[in-house]
Formats: C-alpha cells, sequence, structure tokens
C-alpha cells in the first residue's frame, strides 16, 4: 500500500539507489535541546481512511493510531537502522524471549505482563489499561461490519482465533449482536489471567510473532466504550478513547483534525513517544503542489497520509542541498499493476497466463520511472520482494530491453490467447499523488500493444473502499486492473507481510489486500512450507521460491521500487523519516519556535 505500513528506518543504501538529498533533521540536537509546546500543522490530501484501531492500515491511519493508541509492543523511531527494525516494549514491560520466560520452550505460548500506570481518558473518568483490554481488541479485528486487511497474519497464528471469526462472520452487523457475540465467546488463543497478564497461543512457532503485535494497532488493547458503536462509523468516529500522549479533541469529517495532549497519558510510562508538541492540526483537501508550497513558506509544517513531494520539485531541492527534504524508504513497492482474476469481462481473461503475460511485456516501466522522478528516487523490479527482505533473490522474468517494454511480443501473446485485435481493459487508478500520470503513461504503452484502457478515476477511499476492498465490486468486474502500491509491514524476516496478504488465496475476503483473488495451489503450499519452518535461513529459501513462482506466473506486473521524497517546515526538529507511514513521527518531531 502505498496502502501499508512497515515499521523502522530505511536508508536509500540498502537498495543501492542514490542517498537523501539531506540526512534526517535535526534541528534541535540531541533530545535534552528539543523544547516542548506549539502547534504542529500537517496537510494531505484526505484526512484518513480508518479510523478504528482494528482495520486502520493506511500511512494516515498508522500516524494517528500511534498518536491516540499504544500497543504492547512498537519501534524507536531513531536513526539508528538496526535499532529502528527491532521490535521495542510499549505497554509491556518487556520483550519476551526463551531466556526470560516470557516464551516457552517449543514457541507456542507468549506471555505478556503490561506496565502499570498507562490509563484510558474515558467518558466516565480516567482507568487503567488492562489485560482485557488486549483481548477486546484481538477480537474486533474480525468483527463482521468491516474487513481487516491483515486477519489472515493473525488467524494464521493466534489458536482459537479462526473458529471465533467463523462464528463472528455469521453475526448480523448491528451494535446490540456485535456486543452479544463478542462478550459471550472467546479466543482459546488469548487470555488475560489477571488486569496486567496477557497470554497468547500460537498454532506453530512463527519467528515473526512479536513483529505481528508490534503492527499497527491491530492487537492493541482496545476500549469497552467501541462495543457501542458500529466499527469505524460516523459515531465512533465522533467519540474516540485515546490511552496515548493525545487526544482527538476536534473532528470534521472530510476536513480536519485537531488533536490535543491527553491528561491521561504519562510519559514515565511511554518509552516510545515523547509528545514535544502541544497541538496538531491536520487539514485535508489539499493536493501536493499546494502542500509542497505551504510547507517551503511556512505555514504547514510536515505532509500527511499519502502526501508526497511533486516529483517536478525534487531535483531543485535536491540540488540546493535543501535540508527540510528527506528521501527515504526503499522497499515500496510502487507501483505494481494489480489483476482482477474474479473479473468476467473478455471472458475472465486474466485468468489466462499469457494475457498477463502480455501486459508484463507491453509496460514501458522505464518511462514510469521518468514519472516518479528519475532513478535517483525510484528503480526497475520485475518481482515481488525487495532487497530488504530475507528471501530476496534478483530476477526478472519479463525483462525487457532498456526495461522499455516490447510491444511485438505482447502483440503476439495476445493473438496466442486469442485476441489477435487486441483487448479493452477497465483500469482503475487514485486521483491524487503520481497515480494520474503513471495511469497516462500505463494507457499510452498499452495501447500500443492493441491494449485498450477504459479508465476512471477516484479518490482514495473510494478507489480502496468501493472498489479493489470490496469482492461485490470485483466479481462484477467493475475494474480489471488497476495501479497500486505496497509498503512492507516489517523489515527482515518478513516475507510473509508480501505473500500471506497479497497472494495467498485462501485468505480473499473483504479488505483484503489480495485485490483481485490471485489464487496459486503451488504457491500456497510453498507458503505454508516457509511460515512452517523456525528456521529464518531455510526460511529464507522457500521464500526465495515463492517469489520466483509468483513472478513467473505473472501474478502482477511489478514495476518500480521506490523512496519517498517528504517536506518538513524549518521549524520541525527531530524529523526521522517512518516507511510505513511516509513521513515523520508527529508524536516524537518537535518545532523550534
Amino acid at each position: 500500500m502505498t496502502w501499508k505500513m512497515a515499521a523502522g528506518l530505511l536508508v536509500a543504501a540498502s537498495l543501492g539507489l542514490a542517498g537523501c538529498s539531506s540526512t534526517d533533521s535535526d534541528a534541535g540536537g540531541g533530545s535534552g535541546d528539543l523544547k516542548k509546546g506549539g502547534t504542529l500543522k500537517l496537510a494531505g490530501p484526505e484526512e484518513i481512511g480508518n479510523l478504528d484501531p482494528a482495520t486502520g492500515y493506511g500511512p494516515a491511519d498508522l500516524a494517528m493510531q500511534h498518536a491516540i493508541n499504544r500497543g504492547l509492543f512498537g519501534y524507536p523511531t531513531t536513526k539508528d537502522e538496526q535499532d529502528a527494525i527491532t521490535v521495542a516494549p510499549d505497554l509491556a514491560t518487556e520483550v519476551p524471549t526463551v531466556d526470560n520466560g516470557g516464551i516457552s520452550a517449543d514457541g507456542l505460548t507468549y506471555t505478556i505482563t503490561l506496565r502499570q500506570g498507562a490509563k484510558w481518558h474515558a467518558p466516565d473518568g480516567d482507568r487503567d489499561v488492562v489485560a482485557g483490554d488486549v483481548v477486546l481488541g484481538v477480537k474486533r479485528i474480525c468483527n463482521p461490519q468491516l474487513g481487516s486487511p491483515v486477519l489472515s497474519y493473525f488467524t494464521d497464528t493466534i489458536a482459537g482465533l479462526t473458529e471465533y471469526c467463523d462464528g463472528f462472520a455469521k453475526v448480523e452487523p448491528t451494535v446490540e449482536a456485535i456486543r452479544d457475540y463478542v462478550e459471550n465467546n472467546e479466543i482459546s488463543g488469548v487470555q488475560a489471567p489477571d488486569d496486567q497478564t496477557v497470554v497468547f497461543t500460537l498454532t506453530q512457532p512463527a519467528s515473526d510473532f512479536l513483529s505481528l503485535l508490534a503492527l499497527g494497532s491491530f492487537t492493541a488493547p482496545q476500549p469497552e466504550e467501541y462495543l457501542d458503536y458500529l466499527p469505524d462509523s460516523p459515531e465512533m468516529r465522533a467519540n474516540t478513547v485515546s490511552d496515548g500522549p493525545y487526544l482527538i479533541s476536534e473532528y470534521k469529517p472530510g476536513q480536519s483534525f485537531t488533536l490535543e495532549r491527553n491528561p491521561a497519558w504519562d510519559p514515565e510510562t511511554d518509552p516510545l513517544r515523547k509528545a514535544y508538541v502541544d497541538r496538531i492540526e491536520i487539514q485535508a483537501g489539499q493536493d501536493d503542489s499546494a502542500i509542497s508550497q505551504q510547507i517551503q513558506a511556512g505555514t504547514i509544517d510536515m505532509q500527511w497520509g499519502d502526501a508526497v513531494t511533486p516529483t517536478s520539485e525534487v531535483p531543485g531541492l535536491r540540488a540546493s542541498n535543501d535540508d527540510r527534504l528527506v528521501v527515504a524508504g526503499g522497499g515500496t513497492l510502487l507501483p505494481y499493476l494489480t489483476f482482477n482474476f474474479l473479473s468476467p469481462n473478455n471472458g475472465g481473461a486474466l485468468n489466462d497466463l499469457k494475457v498477463r503475460q502480455a501486459l508484463n511485456y507491453a509496460v514501458n516501466k522505464a518511462a514510469i520511472i521518468k514519472v516518479l522522478g528519475g532513478p535517483e528516487v525510484a528503480e526497475v523490479t520485475g518481482q515481488i520482494l525487495p532487497p530488504v527482505i530475507n528471501g530476496y533473490q534478483e530476477i526478472d522474468p519479463y525483462e525487457t530491453p532498456d526495461d522499455e517494454g516490447d510491444t511485438e511480443k505482447a502483440k503476439q501473446l495476445l493473438a496466442e490467447a486469442g485476441f489477435p485485435n487486441g483487448i479493452t481493459l477497465k483500469m482503475l487508478y487514485r486521483d491524487d499523488s503520481a497515480y494520474p500520470d503513471i495511469a497516462t503513461v500505463l494507457q499510452q504503452d498499452l495501447a500500443k500493444a492493441g491494449i485498450t484502457l477504459e479508465m476512471k478515476s477516484m479518490s482514495r477511499n473510494t478507489f480502496y473502499q468501493n472498489y479493489l476492498q470490496n469482492p461485490d465490486a470485483t466479481k462484477r468486474g467493475e475494474w480489471d486492473i488497476a495501479p497500486v502500491g505496497w509498503t512492507p509491514d516489517y523489515l527482515g524476516n518478513a516475507a510473509r507481510g508480501f505473500f500471506v496478504p497479497l497472494l495467498d488465496g485462501r485468505k480473499f475476503a473483504k479488505g483484503s489486500p489480495n485485490y483481485g483473488d490471485y489464487d496459486n495451489d503451488e504457491l500456497n503450499t510453498v507458503i505454508d512450507q516457509a511460515l512452517a519452518t523456525t528456521d529464518p535461513d531455510e526460511a529464507a529459501t522457500i521464500w526465495a521460491q515463492a517469489d520466483q513462482i509468483a513472478s513467473e506466473d505473472a501474478a502482477w506486473v511489478p514495476i518500480a521500487r521506490t523512496q519517498v521524497a517528504t517536506l518538513h517546515s524549518s521549524r520541525v526538529a527531530n524529523f526521522v523519516y517512518v516507511p510505513g507511514w511516509h513521513n515523520g513521527d508527529m508524536t516524537n518531531v518537535a518545532l523550534s519556535d
């Protein structure tokens, strides 16, 4: 994604790409020199995708959750590359290990102790965050109102969750029915023996389980008040409850958020958030160019959500060594062209390997690299995994000369598939960031191969919620192909974060980022083998095999791995890029004036 998230700091060297035009800004020097106070101002194209911690997954969603909700674990906001990708305690007192007794010898039981002093700022008065709130959080992942984009991570690992979710799926999506099911059904693998202790039991050992617990707010404690509302409903959005350093003091749907300090938050209990600023104002409805101009003028401090620095501005900012520009990332696959395997259009043509191969050959990847800002911020790829994920071995089964596409090969494959006169496909694309320009290039180059695109543009939220993550629209063939992006959920031993949500057809459901239900039995078997091993090196070898299977089967058209160009005002100090948010951490930046 760029729709998803990873946690940790990536540097350009990870991919052999050009480095940042500046170092991460730290105008305030060490953390001891940073000033507290002031109002941090952000702007973006849209306010948020999902405000509910059970479903929040986009860059804006994750950044907001980090500010108002706390998890069991997280990642420190730091420039130290290794520390930035190492799971750290948040509400937990420590990271469990076999040595400290937190993980059982067989790797199936994780016992986590909550730190004392963390509190909800609740309508009826402040109260302690307790282990039962963690159990509630896990229960809400699979509510019948909204699909979770990462549900399969947890149903694959937590004992009893699949059975619990299967039952939940049959519940009528009303407040009363949801509350009744949650309060009267338990998950065998998530227990709270007392207020300070949570015990997870796994279906099989999972070497990346702590990374899953640190992902977003999916297994974070959630307040009991959320059972009074439908998940992520307007009513719930108007009544959020916070245990983080900030709370939402004002929300104007589609327009803005205002965050102020949470009086129940005790900084002594929070090792991950310094909360330097007093107030955060987030404005929606602005395009990248307008946001960039305001940042450079000093009237806006940071970008929000999917806002990026316009590619046309990056060379000039680089040339002047402007320290407000930070170009970082590298694990992001942006864009890739996803296929709708459920579309009935053209007789279900996208299920034909030759049609998908034709699309791979038809794309001029070099032209899209130019749209993205050139080789300083993007490079061509022909596979699923990036180099920052264990299991990466460079392959490109549909490589073309100079990465400019092979029109004749594409035409030949279409003819062999029964489309000698070409084919017409419906392509959706987002109306923000670089997507309109990407869509234009794709339309021009695919036309040369006889592939006509009927294009439809829309907002980010409509794109995902009404179409790509809506199984009904997908099955009706309301779209055939779409350019999308994906940022790793976590790094290192993290290939699960590509193959399970994006390519395992057994996990296809409402909200799934396997948008078009790609399903390959051979790949599914290999995924299971990789997840079953406890040896990271063996897992890497198996994930490389999975990458080859999916890439050769043309599951997508992988196009580019990109970095993100972010811009912040000159008064922002302690800015450290967080890939999953495509931005700095607003709970840890400070203002110099």
